[in-house]
């Protein structure tokens, strides 16, 4: 596994038990192929949820980075795309 994210001085502050998640994703990551790390982002992060455990912005971002460095240009816009989205709704729920 590429150690390098974990040395993000923004994990400093992370929850532990956050941070265990991390690792394991990370290490799960490494054994998808491209073509699988957008349905597997999309499905840990609901895995997650459902166990009460939400990332925020930072948080998933490093996730995202992660994942980047192995997916297709077509999967990283979907990304984009989708936390864009987010952003959007999100600050409408705030209004």
């Amino acid at each position: 596994m590429n150690e390098e994210w974990s040395n993000n001085p923004m994990l400093k502050n992370i929850d532990p038990i956050k941070l265990s998640i991390l690792n394991e994703f990370a290490s799960e990551a490494e054994r998808k192929n491209p073509n699988e790390l957008l349905p597997f982002f999309m499905a840990s992060m609901q895995n997650a949820n459902t166990k009460g455990i939400s990332f925020n912005d930072t948080e998933t971002e490093l996730i995202l980075n992660v994942l980047k460095k192995r997916m297709s240009s077509q999967d990283i816009k979907k990304i984009e795309t989708i936390r864009n989205l987010s952003k959007i709704i999100a600050a409408k729920a705030n209004k």
